[in-house]
């Protein structure tokens, strides 16, 4: 019962779980596609938007600085003047509504969101076009009225003043008859005052065209006074402002095309996918460039390595280690997954306690603390310290494998007396040899010359006999004789005989090394009684080690160029 319970329990929360990510999945779909399909439509429509509203705007500044610039030429014009130039915008403000008129925006929907952006411009653009007409006219308008009654003023003005001199004639004949009257008067004396004469008749015209002056001159007075008193309500209007088009009036005519530039701005600012991509595409460019030359700046160093670097680097003289020594036989190895060492009385071995997999009994057993005391840290670094140091009293079978890695195959590499043989520390996993005669190990720098140097290894360890080397190396190890000239992969090489003419050789064909195929250079061997050794899969190349990084490649070199 208690199991059955268990069973609906884990089933009811596998089921559970699994609906949970189902509905995660349906809900979160449906928010990428509303995402996606807002970013669709603003990738569309801001950016053309934008531009559209940034030409008309160019377009409104332009027109209305010309208009300004226009209009400014009539602040003094005639009435004439200023009414041709409204008729003309008449007739422009008629055709521009009758262009307006003609526009169908439901055909330019049906005609696609191109067609739909174009007809909303050039329906900014004419509504701008329109109110700037419009706001002209009503200016000329304004200036039309101030001119008239400047006209006015200036009439009334004139009026007066030829009332003003009309009065002042009749006041100066008015004197004159007053003083021709005194004269006669004088003249005549009382004569003047007898019917009948010439002096009485003469005073009496004048005294008649003197009352008719006086009614002239009071008549001219109160003309006079009622002009002024016309010219005084005659107010002077105010100078004619600068024209000035209203903004406000402005933004408004063009409101058809900012209200869809609003809404996409502000769907723009929520979407979280439109702010990722304005965020990415100013870099797009540049991500661009840096990823091609990702890929081209490697392929073209390795052509140019591969067809500069590499035949000048064979041209070079070979590396030679040391004097043509005694020969080792060059008879092929036979490498196996384990061996059994014969351990012969006087005989001492050290190997590496991973690597000894039986010993009999009697055989006495200790520690040895360094492989070698005068090269400490090669022997640490090729994990040549705390070996295994094996003497026996009678002959004994030591059976020796690799306790750790499957694919480590063992080979015995024989050196006679007198015989040198350059190896790599970490391809050594024992030795033996007579407590007498203990192998000796030389260490050979070869700073200047460039095959150790694009072979990144700067020193070279040999190993002089009499001693047998106890070699591994994966899926096994090969002795082969390079009498006319050998090449192998420099992943791939243990050791080689100390007199070989040892050099790089660039690797071919060229595909494979342009892929990342294969290495640049091969080592190359040839001499007299040389040979070299090799482990059939470099360790590099081994999948089931996994990608190394970066620390591992650099300590791998460094490694590498010590001799280790």
């Amino acid at each position: 019962m208690g199991h059955i319970i268990f069973v609906g329990l884990h089933f009811l929360r596998r089921n559970l779980i699994l609906f949970a990510i189902i509905v995660l999945i349906l809900a979160s779909g449906k928010w990428i596609g509303n995402e996606w399909r807002q970013l669709q439509a603003l990738v569309a429509e801001l950016p053309a938007l934008r531009a559209a509203h940034h030409d008309v705007q160019e377009l409104r500044a332009v027109r209305a600085d010309a208009m300004t610039r226009q209009l400014k030429q009539f602040s003094g014009a005639t009435i004439q003047q200023i009414d041709a130039q409204l008729r003309e915008i008449d007739r422009q403000i008629a055709a521009a509504q009758l262009t307006q008129e003609q526009g169908s925006m439901p055909l330019a929907v049906l005609g696609g969101h191109a067609s739909m952006l174009a007809q909303l411009r050039q329906q900014a653009i004419r509504a701008v076009e329109l109110e700037l007409l419009r706001q002209a006219r009503h200016y000329l308008l304004s200036a039309r009225a101030h001119a008239l009654v400047l006209d006015n003023r200036q009439a009334a003005t004139t009026k007066r003043e030829q009332l003003r001199l009309a009065h002042i004639q009749v006041y100066a004949q008015l004197g004159r008859a007053r003083q021709e009257l005194t004269s006669i008067q004088t003249q005549s004396g009382w004569l003047a005052g007898i019917p009948g004469t010439a002096g009485y008749r003469q005073v009496r015209q004048l005294r008649i065209d003197i009352d008719r002056l006086l009614l002239a001159n009071e008549q001219a007075f109160r003309d006079f006074r009622a002009q002024q008193s016309l010219l005084d309500r005659l107010t002077l209007p105010a100078g004619l402002t600068t024209f000035h088009f209203d903004e406000q009036r402005l933004d408004q005519a063009v409101a058809a095309l900012r209200a869809p530039l609003l809404r996409a701005e502000s769907l723009a600012a929520r979407s979280l996918l439109w702010r990722g991509y304005q965020a990415a595409l100013p870099v797009l460019p540049l991500a661009l460039g840096v990823l091609i030359g990702w890929w081209l700046v490697p392929l073209c160093v390795r052509t140019l390595f591969y067809f500069v670097l590499a035949p000048l680097a064979a041209r070079r003289p070979p590396i030679v280690l040391g004097p043509v020594a005694q020969a080792i036989p060059c008879a092929a190895l036979r490498s196996a997954v384990s061996l059994t060492v014969v351990l012969a009385p006087r005989t001492e071995m050290r190997i590496r306690p991973d690597y000894c997999q039986s010993q009999p009994a009697g055989v006495a057993v200790r520690t040895t603390v360094l492989f070698d005391w005068r090269h400490i840290m090669t022997s640490m670094a090729a994990q040549l310290w705390m070996l295994k140091r094996l003497r026996a009293v009678d002959h004994a079978e030591v059976v020796v494998s690799s306790t750790r890695d499957a694919l480590v195959e063992l080979a015995l590499l024989e050196l006679p007396a007198g015989a040198s043989f350059v190896l790599q520390p970490r391809a050594l996993a024992g030795i033996l040899f007579h407590p007498d005669q203990r192998p000796r190990i030389r260490s050979h720098w070869r700073l200047g010359t460039l095959h150790a140097w694009l072979s990144l290894q700067l020193r070279y360890l040999v190993f002089e006999g009499p001693a047998t080397l106890i070699v591994k190396g994966c899926r096994g190890v090969r002795l082969e004789a390079a009498i006319t000239g050998r090449s192998i992969s420099q992943d791939a090489t243990l050791g080689f005989s100390v007199h070989a003419l040892y050099s790089t050789v660039r690797a071919e064909p060229f595909l494979p090394y342009l892929r990342g195929r294969q290495s640049l250079f091969h080592d190359h061997f040839r001499g007299v009684d040389v040979c070299y050794l090799y482990e059939e899969v470099p360790r590099h190349s081994r999948l089931d080690r996994g990608p190394r990084s970066a620390l591992d490649v650099l300590a791998d070199a460094s490694l590498k160029a010590f001799g280790i």
